[in-house]
């Protein structure tokens, strides 16, 4: 039986908690050695293919973040 951190057993866990993770680490990697402003425009982008994806459009909110809309 294959287990993860802390010894958790894979059985036991959703498989879209295990994809959730792969997707945590797959980000992980790909910015643990950006500069700052390189994550902001890592986030960017994967903000807008997730409009792009959905048909949606942002929304400023005023404390700064987004709404897709």
């Amino acid at each position: 039986m294959k287990t993860i951190e802390k010894d958790v057993s894979i059985s036991n866990i959703s498989k879209a908690l295990l994809e959730v993770w792969e997707w945590k680490n797959e980000v992980y990697n790909d910015i643990k050695n950006k500069t700052f402003e390189e994550k902001q425009k890592y986030y960017e982008n994967g903000l807008k293919e997730a409009v792009r994806l959905v048909k949606g459009k942002l929304k400023k909110n005023p404390d700064g973040s987004y709404s897709i809309i």
